[in-house]
């Protein structure tokens, strides 16, 4: 059975890496208007202590985080490190 997220679910989500250390809260999601598929998410870091990842951010200071580094999703974003 396929199960259906629909993307305003999806806001304020914790996303946390594959390893368990929190990234921060899903402030938004890129789209490709043409087709509807996820380019990229946007998270907004945790403050107390940020996490020594990769992944680049805009400048607000926000990770961006392509979607294929999503591993799951559920009552949080999990994503490779």
């Amino acid at each position: 059975m396929v199960t259906y997220i629909i993307a305003r679910q999806l806001g304020g989500k914790p996303v946390i890496t594959v390893g368990g250390e929190e990234l921060g809260r899903l402030d938004d999601v890129i789209v490709d208007e043409s087709t509807g598929d996820f380019i990229s998410l946007i998270v907004e870091p945790v403050v107390e202590a940020p996490p020594r990842v990769a992944y680049p951010k805009d400048k607000e200071g926000n990770y961006v985080i392509p979607f294929d580094a999503v591993n799951a999703v559920s009552k949080v974003v999990v994503v490779k490190e």
